[in-house]
C-alpha cells in the first residue's frame, strides 16, 4: 500500500496548494479589463484544471492499487468469514484500513509539502504572467484550515475510490478460494461487459471523430482540434480493449528477447506468454502516460512549428518594434531618418455564426494599408490581392473564407469591435492566417471602429538600428523577433504540461503499483527457477526483461496512437503555411518531454519490480519466502 500513500500524500500537497492559490487570488478586487484581472482569470481556470486531474487522478491510483491489494489478501478474509467475521464488519475493516492509510499519508503530504508547493506554483505563474504579482498567500488561520479540509477530502476520496474493491472484499468465499486458488493477478481481465464497452466506444467515439476529421469538409483548424480529440479517445479505447489487443503485441517482445539472451530471455519471454493480464495490467498505464505526454505535447509542438514556419516565411520587415508589458504603442509614429514604420492596428471582428460555430466570438485583427502592410509581410494570398484592401473592403484568413464559404468580391455583413455591424465586401483571402490574425481591416476602419486603438506592432524596413531605445518598447531584428518568437500562448503551454505532469506522474505510479504487487505472488516462482540453476544476475534480467517487455507494449500503442493524431494534424497545418502541396507534412515532438516521460517508464516498472522480487538473494531465501 506504499503506493497509495504516495498517491494520497501527492494529492493532498497538491491540493492544498492549488486551493492556497484559489483562495489567494479569488480574494482581492482587480479593476475590470486591467492586466491584473487578466491573469487572475488565467490563475483561476488553471488552478481549477489542475484540481480536477489530481483528484481524478488520485481517484484512479487509489482504486487500482486497493483493489490488488485486495486481491492478494483473498485468502486472509476468507479464514476471517470462516472464523465467523461478518461481511458488514471485514468492509468496515478494509474501508478502515484505506482511511487511516489515506489521512495519515494526507496529513504529512499536507504538513510537508502544501506551503511550498503553494509558493512555488506562485513563483511560476508570476513569472510567466499569470498570476497578479501583488496578490500573496492567504493568512495562517486559512493555511490551517485548508490543510485540515484537504486531509479529510483526501481520506473520503480514497473511501469512495476503494468502495469497489471494499464491497469485493465482504463477499468472499473459503469454499470459493478453495476451489479456485488460482492468485488473482495471474488471472485474464477478458469479460464480455467489457469488451462490448470498448466495441461501444470504438463505434461512438473513435469512428465518427476518424471520419468527420478524414472525408467532412472542415476548416484546417477545426480538422486540426478534431485529430487531438481523436487520440484522447483512442487511449481509453485501447486501455479498455488492451486485455485482447496486448497478448499479439508481445508476440515481437517475446521473439526479440529469444533472439538477445537465448537462456534468460526465453524464460521471460515464456513468462510474457503465461501471464497476459500482468502484462496488460503493466502495459495499460504505460500507454496513458507516454500516450498523453506524446499527444498533447507533440500537437502543441506542431502547432508552434507551423506558426513558427508562417511567421519566418511571412515576415518581410527588418525589424519588429513591440510595447513591454502594461504598455501600448500608439497609432502614430514619426520613425528616424532611413526608417519606414508600419503601425498594426490592434481591433476585432466578429463573425456570421456557421454550422460549426453558432455563437462565434470577436476574433484577432489587424488595422493597416494594404499597399504599406504588402511591403513587410506576405500572408500568403489564395484569392486577390492585398493592395485591393481599402475604404468598404476588408482580407480574411483561409480558416474563415472556408468556414463561412465566402469568395473574393462578396458582401459580408460583420460586427466590429464597438459592436457595430457593416457590410463589407472581401477583398482579399490568404493562407498565413495561424500565425497572423483571421482578419485584417482598412486603417481608417480600425480605427473609426475601436475604442482606445492602439498599435500592436510596428513592422520596420530600413536602418532598423537607428531607431531611438526607448524604456516601454522593445526594439527587434528580424533574426532577433524569429529567434526569441513564442508561439504559443503561455496560458495553454502551462495547462498542457500540468495535465501531461499530473496523467504521466499518477500513471507511472499506478505501474509501479502494479509491478510490486505483481511480483509478491512470484515467489513460488523464482525459487524454483534458482533451484533449477538460474543465477542471481540471471533472474534479475529475467525480472527486468518481463517488466520491460510489457512497458514496450504500452509505449508501442502510445506510439500507434500518437502517430495517428501528429500526422494528420501537421498534415492539415503544413497545407496552410504556403510552401506548396508537395511539402513534407511531419509532426513536432517535445524531445525533452518525451524523453523524460520514457526515462521515468523505465524507472517506474523496473525498480519496483527488481526491489519486490530480491532477485540478489540467496536461494535459501528464495525458499524462505515461499507462500505455502
Amino acid at each position: 500500500m506504499a503506493g497509495v500513500a504516495l498517491a494520497c500524500a501527492v494529492t493532498a500537497a497538491g491540493v492544498g496548494a492549488c486551493t492556497l492559490l484559489l483562495v489567494g487570488v479569488s480574494g482581492p478586487g482587480f479593476p475590470e479589463n486591467s492586466p491584473a484581472a487578466a491573469a487572475a482569470l488565467d490563475a483561476q481556470n488553471v488552478l481549477s484544471l489542475l484540481l480536477s486531474l489530481l483528484l481524478m487522478s488520485a481517484v484512479l491510483v487509489t482504486g487500482s492499487t486497493v483493489s490488488l491489494w485486495t486481491g492478494q489478501r483473498l485468502g486472509q478474509f476468507a479464514v476471517l468469514r470462516a472464523l465467523g467475521v461478518t461481511a458488514g464488519r471485514l468492509r468496515r475493516m478494509v474501508a478502515a484500513d484505506v482511511a487511516r492509510l489515506a489521512v495519515f499519508s494526507a496529513a504529512v503530504g499536507t504538513a510537508l509539502g502544501m506551503v511550498p508547493l503553494a509558493r512555488l506554483g506562485r513563483g511560476l505563474l508570476v513569472e510567466r504572467e499569470l498570476f497578479p504579482g501583488s496578490t500573496g498567500l492567504p493568512d495562517g488561520g486559512q493555511i490551517w484550515t485548508t490543510g485540515i479540509g484537504v486531509c479529510l477530502a483526501v481520506g473520503a476520496v480514497a473511501v469512495l475510490a476503494a468502495l469497489a474493491s471494499v464491497l469485493a472484499a465482504g463477499r468472499v468465499s473459503a469454499i470459493d478460494l478453495l476451489k479456485d486458488p488460482e492468485p488473482p493477478t495471474a488471472r485474464t481481465a477478458r469479460s464480455r461487459a467489457r469488451l462490448l464497452t470498448g466495441l461501444a466506444m470504438v463505434g461512438l467515439l473513435c469512428l465518427p471523430l476518424l471520419f468527420v476529421m478524414a472525408f467532412m469538409d472542415l476548416p484546417g483548424t477545426v480538422r486540426a482540434a478534431v485529430a487531438p480529440g481523436l487520440a484522447l479517445m483512442v487511449i481509453p479505447t485501447l486501455a479498455v480493449l488492451a486485455p485482447w489487443a496486448v497478448p499479439p503485441l508481445t508476440w515481437p517482445v517475446r521473439v526479440t528477447l529469444r533472439v538477445l539472451d537465448r537462456r534468460v530471455g526465453r524464460i521471460a519471454a515464456a513468462g510474457l506468454r503465461a501471464a497476459p493480464a500482468r502484462t496488460t495490467a503493466i502495459a495499460v498505464p504505460v500507454l496513458l502516460a507516454v500516450g498523453v505526454a506524446v499527444c498533447l505535447l507533440g500537437a502543441g509542438a506542431t502547432v508552434g512549428q507551423a506558426v513558427q514556419r508562417q511567421t519566418e516565411e511571412g515576415l518581410r520587415a527588418d525589424g519588429v518594434v513591440t510595447a513591454e508589458p502594461g504598455t501600448d504603442l500608439p497609432v502614430t509614429v514619426t520613425p528616424p531618418a532611413g526608417v519606414t514604420a508600419t503601425p498594426l492596428i490592434a481591433t476585432e471582428v466578429t463573425p456570421p455564426p456557421t454550422d460549426f460555430d453558432t455563437r462565434p466570438g470577436p476574433a484577432r485583427a489587424w488595422g493597416a494599408d494594404g499597399s504599406s502592410l504588402a511591403k513587410v509581410l506576405d500572408l500568403g494570398a489564395r484569392q486577390g490581392r492585398i493592395a485591393d484592401l481599402k475604404e468598404g473592403t476588408f482580407a480574411a484568413g483561409a480558416t474563415q473564407a472556408d468556414g463561412h464559404h465566402w469568395r473574393v468580391g462578396q458582401k459580408v455583413r460583420l460586427e466590429l469591435a464597438d459592436g457595430t455591424a457593416r457590410t463589407l465586401t472581401l477583398a482579399y483571402v490568404y493562407k498565413r492566417d495561424l500565425a497572423f490574425p483571421e482578419f485584417v481591416l482598412p486603417r481608417s476602419t480600425a480605427l473609426a471602429h475601436t475604442a482606445s486603438p492602439y498599435a500592436e506592432q510596428y513592422l520596420l524596413t530600413g536602418a532598423v538600428a537607428s531607431w531611438p531605445a526607448e524604456d516601454s518598447r522593445r526594439v527587434a531584428s528580424r533574426a532577433t523577433y524569429l529567434r526569441e518568437l513564442t508561439p504559443r500562448d503561455p496560458a495553454d503551454d502551462l495547462a498542457v504540461r500540468l495535465i501531461v505532469a499530473v496523467v504521466s506522474g499518477y500513471a507511472l505510479l499506478a505501474a509501479a503499483n502494479t509491478c510490486a504487487l505483481a511480483q509478491r505472488d512470484r515467489h513460488s516462482q523464482r525459487a524454483h527457477l534458482r533451484a533449477m540453476g538460474l543465477g542471481r544476475f540471471q533472474l534479475l534480467r529475467c525480472v527486468l526483461y518481463e517488466a520491460l517487455g510489457a512497458a514496450l507494449v504500452g509505449i508501442a500503442l502510445a506510439a500507434v496512437t500518437a502517430l495517428a493524431c501528429l500526422v494528420p494534424l501537421a498534415a492539415v497545418l503544413n497545407a496552410g503555411t504556403g510552401t506548396g502541396a508537395g511539402a513534407l507534412a511531419l509532426p513536432a515532438f517535445d524531445v525533452p518531454w518525451t524523453a523524460g516521460v520514457l526515462a521515468a517508464v523505465v524507472a517506474a516498472v523496473c525498480v519496483p519490480a527488481a526491489l519486490t522480487a530480491r532477485p540478489m538473494s540467496g536461494i535459501h531465501h528464495q525458499f524462505a519466502r515461499r507462500v505455502p
